[in-house]
């Protein structure tokens, strides 16, 4: 009963998990493999790009992905004159995000310690860092250092309430990261905690001396499963492309015109 009820430690499934002391863990380990799947897979697309023309197997998913992500992403919040220079950024971030998401549903032995780099919230902290520090080059670098700050307040506002929807504004700057970091973090978390209990029912079945409830708790855990997995893989593309989008929103706001 204490198996069925607590399904194991998922305290200690969701922390990470020390490889050589505090400096390197699991999902260092987990950051290195995601960025080096990047490196492999784009590298190899792009040399098949140039030698194949017709597109096939994971170069033409490849390419339908980045063509997705600008026409449906950059291209709509920016347009195409500045959605050119920040394009690349977007591809590495979507891809980076959702590399990272799926890895985190390997299971052992391609993932051991069945954890995403992702659910790790100093992870998502510095992925929303860097979008934040990008939009305030990018608006910093279209309006001038001082223009971007002294139009943060659009235009219209009462000069007696300019002052105050400066402050309000401003600080709005850093809920933004705080939102995306929070958002890709939660999600990510929770579905491995599902993951983690249901492992647990079904690691718990050994502990059952009727066989006919030891058998039906196998086939409802492994049901569960399988379908939480299929669900945490779409969840893992929608959370890439909500991150990537939220991104595109905050810099397409930061080099309005008026904004």
């Amino acid at each position: 009963m204490t198996h069925l009820l607590a399904a194991g430690d998922v305290v200690s499934h969701l922390t990470d998990y020390e490889l050589v002391g505090p400096y390197f863990t699991a999902h260092h380990f987990l950051l290195l493999m995601a960025a080096g799947v990047m490196i492999v897979l784009f590298n190899t697309v792009a040399r098949n790009a140039r030698r194949y023309p017709a597109r096939t197997g994971m170069t033409s998913l490849i390419e339908v992905g980045m063509v997705w992500v600008r026409d449906e992403i950059v291209y709509p919040w920016l347009g195409e004159k500045d959605g050119r220079k920040y394009l690349y950024f977007f591809w590495t971030l979507f891809f980076f995000i959702l590399i990272s998401n799926i890895i985190g549903l390997f299971p052992a032995p391609f993932n051991p310690w069945m954890r995403g780099a992702t659910g790790n919230v100093s992870v998502t902290l510095t992925l929303a860092l860097i979008s934040f520090v990008t939009v305030q080059v990018a608006g910093m670098k279209k309006h001038g250092w001082f223009g971007y700050w002294v139009h943060l307040v659009p235009s219209g506002v009462p000069l007696l309430l300019w002052p105050l929807v400066w402050v309000i504004e401003f600080i709005g700057i850093f809920t933004k990261p705080f939102a995306l970091t929070v958002r890709l973090f939660a999600n990510m978390t929770a579905g491995h905690a599902i993951l983690a209990v249901l492992f647990g029912f079904l690691a718990g079945v050994a502990h059952y001396s009727n066989p006919g409830i030891a058998a039906l708790s196998s086939v409802s855990s492994f049901a569960f499963i399988l379908f939480i997995m299929l669900f945490e893989t779409l969840v893992a593309l929608i959370q890439a492309y909500i991150f990537t989008v939220l991104t595109a929103i905050f810099i397409s706001l930061a080099v309005a015109s008026d904004h």
